[in-house]
């Protein structure tokens, strides 16, 4: 199996801005998308349903040899689009809670507030946005009691925020984890422990993973110290019990996808489950929650650029049967986004 070249990932420089206002290039300046054939399109394919399948494998099933399998895989790592890793779910590891904060910021930069903002470890993502609010942050909890003093003491205590206004995730629909930021800093996260479904072992093999899907078994075992039959078993285990899925994670820039928002969506009364299954079929429809809040569910949509973005949700979401309004809180810049833990629906 081939060894993918891993590399530090780089932090996102934050957007300039000015009081009130939100001043950036961030959005309109970022890596050239990268040209892709058909032949690189089904490796990605085929990598985002199974990671650690082997080069012989893949050059089988696409009727080409395994250099040419090996020389591609390097160019697409090498090139930003596609990295592959073990992307775990956080529910398994003590953080059964999620919400939304969505903050507005006052006497001071708003970059600066979100730069704060995205050193705590429970903040999924910070986004800068367009909207009633300033800033967006998907955040973590251990329970409702931990979601209670992030709200009610944590987040007002940073210097600039003004106000937080929280929505309280009730099911999350919709967790696509074949899309990321791997420009935007992945940040401090929760620190995962043992638990009953993983030890100390298990936890050492999912760094290691984390870091790079596709090293062998071999490999693994001989950095950490173990049997190589003990690392596949293991590995076959927590894949069996949803621990995490090895797959193909890209970069929606490189991939061309320089647009995204959080869309804010009320349902008409009983209509919530239909709309949401709607929006589930939809591929420029990354994740959605159901939360408790004015809004009956947030999304998060993307699309090649900013004006195809708004005419997807003003002409398909907006008039979708079953959609009382729509609330666009449109990315200006993203300073944190941890893609390597995730919600697995």
């Amino acid at each position: 199996m081939t060894s993918a070249k891993e590399q530090d990932q780089p932090v996102a420089k934050s957007a300039k801005a000015t009081g009130d206002k939100k001043i950036t290039a961030a959005a309109a300046v970022g890596p050239i998308p990268l040209e892709l054939d058909d032949l690189d399109k089904a490796l990605i394919e085929h990598l985002r349903i199974d990671g650690r399948e082997g080069n012989r494998s893949l050059g089988a099933k696409l009727k080409v040899n395994e250099v040419t399998v090996a020389s591609r895989l390097r160019r697409l790592e090498e090139s930003g689009m596609m990295r592959v890793v073990a992307v775990t779910d956080i529910q398994l590891f003590g953080h059964r809670e999620f919400a939304f904060a969505m903050v507005n910021a006052g006497g001071r930069a708003i970059d600066e507030v979100a730069a704060d903002l995205a050193k705590l470890p429970e903040a999924v993502s910070v986004t800068v946005c367009t909207g009633r609010f300033d800033i967006v942050v998907p955040i973590l909890g251990r329970d409702r009691l931990h979601i209670a003093e992030l709200f009610g003491k944590v987040l007002p205590k940073i210097r600039g925020v003004r106000s937080v206004h929280g929505s309280m995730a009730l099911d999350v629909l919709k967790y696509d984890s074949k899309w990321s930021l791997f420009g935007a800093d992945s940040g401090a996260t929760p620190k995962a422990q043992p638990s009953d479904t993983v030890d100390e072992t298990d936890l050492a093999i999912i760094a290691s993973l984390q870091v790079n899907g596709r090293r062998s078994n071999r490999q693994i075992a001989a950095n950490l110290g173990f049997s190589e039959g003990t690392v596949r078993g293991r590995i076959k285990r927590m894949q069996n019990d949803r621990v995490f899925r090895i797959q193909a994670v890209s970069d929606v820039v490189v991939s061309g996808l320089r647009a995204h928002a959080f869309v804010g969506i009320k349902a008409a009364p009983g209509k919530v489950d239909t709309v949401a299954r709607v929006l589930a079929q939809r591929e420029d429809v990354a994740q959605i929650t159901r939360v408790l809040d004015g809004l009956d569910l947030i999304a998060v949509m993307i699309a090649a650029d900013r004006t195809s973005l708004i005419s997807a949700i003003h002409n398909e979401i907006a008039p979708t049967a079953g959609v009382y309004s729509v609330e666009t809180f449109d990315s200006v810049s993203t300073l944190k986004h941890n893609y390597l833990w995730t919600w697995i629906v």
